[in-house]
């Protein structure tokens, strides 16, 4: 009966490990927020950019819509040398599409964009993002991987711990009153 119990509670926390460490890596899945580009439009409200295959050659006639909270401002092509030209445009969030490709752009009037803000904006068409469970090169991989090992070899020493308290539990009266 005494290794039943035992043999139960640790079922029971291994299952209880589970759970959490599901619940950490859950965390980290979906989908991500694009992050924006800062364009800065010319005075006349252009946008101009160029659309690349992930080879660095420029695309002709690709198809180039700008929107903004989802309805379509503006479409255009691509010229012979990829580059295109949107007028009228106002400052503001948008998302710039290119075949399946999709960018959230922050665009700035003329003398307002931030000091890093791009000119023009380079698209990247059909580009592959290839994601791996090693980011060498990107700031605070290192912590994170740091923290997750320390994370589980702490509920590793927690439910050995646990099963050892529960081993050597005898069900005996304490020695004081």
């Amino acid at each position: 009966m005494r290794k039943y119990t035992l043999l139960n509670r640790m079922a029971s926390i291994a299952a209880c490990v589970g759970m959490l460490l599901t619940g950490v890596s859950s965390a980290f899945e979906g989908n991500r927020a694009p992050i924006a580009k800062d364009v800065e439009i010319s005075a006349r409200g252009t946008l101009q950019g160029q659309v690349l295959t992930p080879a660095g050659t420029p695309i002709a006639n690709a198809p180039v819509r700008l929107a903004w909270q989802g309805t379509p401002v503006a479409e255009t092509k691509t010229t012979a040398e990829g580059r295109f030209v949107i007028s009228g445009v106002r400052s503001g969030v948008h998302e710039l599409s290119v075949g399946s490709s999709q960018s959230s752009l922050r665009l700035w009037k003329n003398g307002t964009a931030p000091a890093n803000s791009l000119q023009t904006v380079s698209v990247t068409e059909n580009e592959q993002v290839v994601r791996g469970q090693f980011a060498d090169g990107v700031v605070g991989s290192t912590n994170s991987t740091f923290i997750t090992i320390a994370a589980v070899a702490g509920v590793a020493v927690g439910t050995t711990a646990l099963v050892i308290a529960a081993n050597n539990d005898d069900e005996s009266a304490p020695a004081s009153p």
